[in-house]
């Protein structure tokens, strides 16, 4: 199985006032091409910060390490370091080579459910030509929507879904552009047991057709589902 992301020694910490509160501690994690791999841990224990560094949404700390390694921090995508990249660049990779599925959905509740899924095809053009843009990816967006059995609500808000519903919108939208690795965080936290493993459904069938994914949850039960689990402590990777 070849690497499509890597993570070396990971570190950040964030200001609470004078003091420097450490989240993570030299983090090393791997994903490889076609594999589910699971980050479990604790409320607090670095998880999804982790998964947004990961993800190009944050940047590790390169300060001292606190564990003896002295690589700096770094993520590599297919090979590539992202500290290399520019803004332009990282905006580029989370746009098309990232696709992000959080417990709180962030669907825009001004847009149907069709515009929420086809916004991340309108990225990167100039206004006038969005919508010229998003044009060709429409029945993609419809194929989508009809495999995780939202057709008949195309056209509803956000304000008229169920929660299940939106998180499947969201799974949708995260899909558009064909991501290479899919991330989410607790996609599954605030919804009920039923419409949970409804979502979890969704995900072990986008990884058995090869999808790539990198999953945080606290729910062993979820956990389970991935080839690999990983135990987040304190902000290292706990080995058993």
């Amino acid at each position: 199985m070849s690497e499509l992301i890597r993570l070396q020694n990971i570190r950040k910490a964030y200001w609470m006032g004078p003091d420097r509160v450490p989240v993570l501690r030299g983090i090393d994690l791997s994903v490889g091409q076609g594999e589910f791999v699971a980050i479990m841990g604790a409320s607090g224990s670095g998880k999804s910060t982790l998964l947004h560094i990961a993800g190009a949404l944050d940047t590790p700390d390169q300060t001292a390490a606190e564990n003896g390694n002295s690589s700096p921090a770094e993520v590599f995508f297919r090979g590539q370091p992202l500290s290399t990249m520019g803004r332009w660049g990282r905006e580029h990779l989370r746009n098309h080579d990232f696709g992000f599925v959080f417990q709180f959905y962030h669907l825009l509740p001004e847009l149907n459910v069709l515009e929420n899924v086809l916004l991340p095809a309108m990225i990167d053009a100039p206004f006038y030509f969005a919508l010229l843009r998003a044009r060709p990816r429409k029945q993609e967006a419809l194929a989508l929507l009809d495999s995780f059995g939202l057709s008949a609500r195309l056209r509803h808000r956000p304000s008229q879904l169920s929660g299940g519903e939106r998180q499947r919108v969201a799974i949708a939208r995260a899909l558009i552009n064909s991501p290479a690795l899919l991330l989410a965080d607790e996609p599954t936290g605030n919804l009920d047991a039923k419409t949970g493993g409804a979502i979890l459904d969704v995900l072990i069938n986008l990884h058995k057709k090869g999808q790539s994914i990198l999953l945080v949850t606290h729910d062993p039960h979820v956990a389970a589902l991935a080839d690999r689990t990983v135990h987040l402590a304190d902000g290292r990777i706990q080995t058993p």
